[in-house]
């Protein structure tokens, strides 16, 4: 199992040391070739290794892509494609994805100051941190709303303006007595402390900004419940000011397509919603007319049929079948069945054994089934054999 967090890890924190060199030469300590990838380690390596919510750095050896990067029993692995090439004692020129790794950090700055400011104004904690190519969430212990996180992110936002210092400087577990830990560190030395000005000290192995300005900005994406508490998505610095020209974009072309200024767009938009709803509970009702009078037009109990209507109306239909007594068995050209049988046959034994004997996939009960017939040679003797089973009960 790999070992996530390196704060700790002797030799492994070049990074750390330098973390804006991001070209350097090495030598290959070893190569361990797989089926799928080789797996290889340098003498000296300044990538970031995956860790503490933040992923590896992207970048290159020699020119080959490294697809991971990860610590297991106290050696460094970098991940290439299979037949890298490298050898034992090869000497490598690395180079180190500088944007990639200048977002990630801005992203792990931000979220130490999210969480900071969650903890000390509104006594929400935070469980778990993850970060990903898009955006980047926090876990909470408790649920957060929306209006709350709006004023936190005002309140991240003036921090940013404040152009606090962060700090990054090393102790022992005895000297920690002094700082104000915001969550214990589960090493005794070599303990590396990211401190924001007087705002927060936190125990992190990761990459960070010096300063926040360099955050520039801060926006809270979306909350939803999770696990009791909230997830939180969030954007930081070039992240942000991309979301919000996606916002902008789509916005424009809302104003456009419904010819609306930009303070009517909501009341615009919330009159289409009710006017849905409206056109939505009126096609319901033509649609439930209509299959009284399909099923008025069908002189037999048992009707197989095949129809090209959408699924809501199929099953409209079926109901409708099994209000009068009937059976109605509804099948499509891309494969799709409904099965009606209301209280005159159960639908599911009738399809017992079918399942096995043709790549039929789907689920339903005694009244009702509905699946799919994934190839399409098998759905006419499919639907046969079902109507023969049918022609064969005792109704």
């Amino acid at each position: 199992m790999r070992k996530k967090n390196v704060i700790g890890v002797k030799n492994l924190k070049l990074y750390q040391k330098n973390p804006e060199k991001v070209r350097f030469t090495s030598r290959v300590k070893s190569v361990r070739e797989k089926e799928d990838c080789d797996l290889v380690t340098l003498e000296e390596s300044w990538f970031y290794p995956e860790g503490g919510g933040q992923p590896h750095d992207e970048g290159t050896i020699n020119g080959k892509k490294v697809l991971d990067v990860f610590v297991e029993e106290g050696e460094m692995y970098h991940k290439l494609s299979a037949y890298s090439g490298l050898t034992l004692h090869m000497p490598v020129d690395c180079v180190i994805e500088e944007k990639v790794r200048w977002d990630y950090s801005v992203q792990h700055t931000a979220q130490h100051v999210l969480t900071a400011v969650l903890s000390d104004q509104h006594g929400v904690n935070t469980v778990s941190f993850h970060m990903g190519a898009v955006h980047a969430t926090i876990d909470t212990d408790r649920s957060v709303t929306w209006e709350t996180l709006k004023e936190v992110e005002g309140k991240v936002n003036d921090l940013i303006r404040e152009d606090l210092k962060v700090l990054a400087y090393y102790r022992d577990a005895y000297s920690l007595k002094d700082l104000p830990l915001r969550k214990a560190v589960s090493v005794e030395e070599d303990i590396r402390i990211i401190q924001i000005g007087q705002l927060d000290y936190c125990g992190c192995g990761g990459t960070h900004v010096e300063s926040l300005k360099d955050l520039r900005l801060f926006k809270v994406i979306q909350v939803e419940n999770y696990k009791g508490g909230s997830r939180i998505y969030y954007k930081a610095g070039d992240r942000a000011f991309r979301h919000l020209d996606e916002e902008e974009e789509i916005l424009s072309l809302l104003k456009e397509e419904l010819e609306v200024n930009l303070d009517a767009l909501p009341f615009h938009v919330r009159r289409l919603k009710e006017e849905k709803e409206e056109y939505k509970k009126t096609a319901e009702v033509f649609s439930r007319r209509l299959a009284e009078e399909m099923v008025k037009g069908y002189q037999e109990d048992v009707v197989v049929l095949a129809l090209e209507e959408e699924d809501d109306f199929l099953k409209t239909l079926g109901a409708e079948m099994m209000k009068k007594n009937k059976i109605g068995v509804f099948y499509r050209e891309d494969g799709r069945v409904f099965v009606f049988t209301g209280k005159r046959t159960s639908a599911k034994l009738l399809l017992s054994g079918l399942k096995e004997e043709f790549r039929f996939r789907g689920g339903g009960g005694d009244t009702m089934v509905q699946g799919f017939i994934e190839l399409a040679e098998e759905r006419k003797p499919f639907v046969s054999k079902l109507y023969d089973r049918l022609l064969s009960l005792e109704l």
